[in-house]
């Protein structure tokens, strides 16, 4: 059997050489896609599906490196698992090997059963990011994005669950936030006749936000960061121009996340 290694975040940034720069200021560690993974492997899914756990859908993986990171240092996203794994790459031996893994897929099922079963169809995702929740501790973002579509138009939300990494083995992981306003998407037309189309400057209502996060000093050293959240949102109202294009930018916390407009609520 083939032996997994699911160690703490600290592992995982020193061995990417980021330790350093998280304790100089706290701040998210950025993973940036691959544009051309085949140029790397041209066999790396079905390379990849084999370190991870099973059954792997090689079709839901998505290959990236740290910003920060070295050249044959790699990070794999997978949603079928939903996991991680830290790489590296020997291009001379044409292999992988498996250096840090993170399994959340326990936690996947327990968001499943959580669910009604007449909710909407849920995708769940991991950001490529690790988001510093207190000094050498750190999380990572599972997205949980529904849809709808309509009629010329339809509608996008994200929101984001923040579970720690440092689990420890054989304990359930637990999110320190849940339900964060993440990414949304809404556009709802707003032209039904030819000459509407012919002579409206914007057939549709659209909004499109999005999150920030800032990361504050805790008050006692060890203690936990403080996160501030900014919505960002745009709202371009149709029959208007692109100077109508309205942005707005709010902050809240854990306690105000109904600040966040969120499209208009996300999916209702």
């Amino acid at each position: 059997m083939k032996k997994l290694l699911i160690l703490g975040a600290g592992a995982w940034l020193a061995a990417m050489g980021l330790a350093g720069a998280a304790v100089a200021a706290p701040s998210a560690q950025i993973f940036l896609a691959v544009k051309a993974p085949e140029s790397v492997d041209v066999d790396w899914r079905t390379h990849l599906c084999a370190l991870l756990p099973q059954p792997c859908d090689a079709q839901a993986l998505k290959l990236h490196q740290p910003r920060d990171g070295k050249a044959d240092d790699y990070l794999v996203i997978s949603e079928k698992p939903l996991a991680m794994a830290l790489l590296k790459r020997n291009a001379a031996a044409n292999a992988w090997q498996l250096e840090r893994l993170h399994d959340f897929s326990a936690y996947a099922r327990s968001l499943q059963q959580d669910r009604q079963s007449g909710d909407p169809k849920v995708s769940l995702a991991l950001a490529p990011a690790l988001y510093p929740l207190a000094e050498g501790r750190w999380a990572v973002a599972v997205t949980q994005s529904e849809s709808e579509s309509y009629s010329g138009g339809g509608a996008s939300s994200v929101t984001a669950d923040f579970v720690p990494l440092d689990t420890p083995a054989g304990q359930p992981a637990k999110a320190v936030r849940e339900g964060i306003p993440f990414w949304c998407s809404r556009m709802i037309r707003a032209c039904f006749t030819e000459k509407e189309y012919k002579t409206s400057k914007h057939c549709h209502d659209e909004s499109r936000g999005n999150l920030r996060i800032a990361y504050g000093e805790p008050a006692k050293a060890g203690d936990p960061y403080v996160w501030r959240y900014t919505w960002l949102q745009s709202d371009w109202p149709a029959h208007t121009g692109p100077s109508a294009d309205k942005r707005t930018s709010v902050n809240f916390t854990d306690k105000t996340i109904e600040k966040a407009d969120f499209c208009g609520g996300g999916l209702n």
